[in-house]
């Protein structure tokens, strides 16, 4: 026989079961991270009286508790949208209508427990024993925003691992550039390299590429790319030389083709102006108007000569004021050469 007190305590203990426990807490509850996209995952609870909502919620320190998801149906909430750099708290429960589970909490800062994925890497073979290795940060994307490792992370640097194929011998580097040129190796053999994102703030490494693998250029095969860089060695002197022969005749070019002379001035008025020749040449053809300056001959003999030749002078101007369409002629004067005012 159960004492009556052990009755009321097992009453009592179903009662709040019912109220507290008879929702089941949501199971296997994980969180995956990568490049700072944040996702909480959980698997549902066992519930056969309807379907379970859940409620997830976070605070960081010195807060309340905020709802990130809020009586949810799905099995996974977003949360990239809390703080990058410090420590949050996250708690989930399952609920139907007043009913409620217990709350399940866990720890999470994105900015150490994020997963950084491998750059993209990419090699070129460039000389006999030599690799040129080019690596494409991981972005990113936030909100459908594109960012860089480097806006969240203030150092970021990139281990290289490169080894042949057929040894176990690995050629470590670690560079902060996306480009690096790895030399001395053996021509002709395969060799295979992959790498991987580290932040040294926090001595946080990434994920590691997969294995790129490709062979060396064999010396022998230099032969056969020898005429083609002989041929653009030579097309490059032949520019090159062409124009230092331009540069260093460019004055000789110009005088040539574009003479710093030019005509007289007067040349250019009268070019300029042809109707005033034209009408020259008609009046000399025409010989319909003549004007005549005075004409003075200096004597070299005695005065005796003057008389004479001031009496003839008088008679040659009553003839030209005649007749002005007459040609003056030579005519003699005198044996003597006479001073003449015409």
């Amino acid at each position: 026989m159960i004492p009556t007190r052990s009755w009321w305590c097992l009453i009592c203990g179903c009662v709040f079961w019912s109220i507290h426990a008879i929702i089941q807490e949501p199971q296997n509850i994980r969180l995956n991270s990568v490049m700072l996209n944040s996702v909480l995952l959980w698997d549902p609870s066992n519930f056969s009286e309807g379907n379970v909502t859940y409620t997830i919620q976070y605070k960081s320190l010195r807060s309340i508790f905020i709802d990130l998801c809020q009586r949810t149906y799905f099995t996974e909430c977003n949360i990239s949208n809390i703080p990058k750099y410090s420590f949050s708290n996250l708690r989930i429960r399952a609920e139907f209508e007043n009913k409620q589970s217990h709350w399940i909490y866990l720890n999470f800062t994105p900015f150490k427990d994020t997963i950084i994925t491998p750059p993209i890497v990419q090699i070129i073979l460039r000389n006999p024993g030599v690799l040129d290795i080019h690596l494409q940060s991981p972005p990113v994307i936030l909100n459908g925003i594109r960012y860089s490792l480097k806006d969240f992370y203030g150092s970021v640097v990139y281990k290289i691992k490169i080894w042949m194929n057929t040894s176990e011998q690995v050629i470590n580097v670690t560079t902060p550039h996306t480009f690096h040129v790895i030399s001395g190796l053996d021509t002709g053999t395969t060799y295979c390299v992959k790498a991987q994102v580290f932040t040294e703030e926090l001595n946080k490494p990434g994920e590691w590429s997969e294995a790129t693998c490709t062979q060396t250029i064999n010396s022998n095969n230099i032969v056969g790319i020898g005429p083609v860089i002989v041929m653009v060695i030579i097309l490059a002197a032949f520019i090159v030389f062409c124009g230092f022969m331009i540069g260093h005749n460019y004055h000789r070019i110009k005088h040539s083709f574009f003479p710093s002379y030019y005509l007289p001035q007067h040349f250019i008025q009268f070019l300029s102006h042809p109707y005033h020749s034209s009408q020259f040449l008609e009046s000399q053809s025409q010989e319909e108007v003549h004007n005549y300056d005075t004409l003075t001959v200096l004597s070299e003999e005695s005065k005796q000569c003057n008389s004479e030749s001031e009496n003839k002078t008088s008679n040659i101007k009553k003839e030209l004021q005649g007749s002005q369409e007459d040609t003056i002629r030579p005519k003699e004067i005198s044996s003597c050469t006479t001073l003449l005012h015409v």
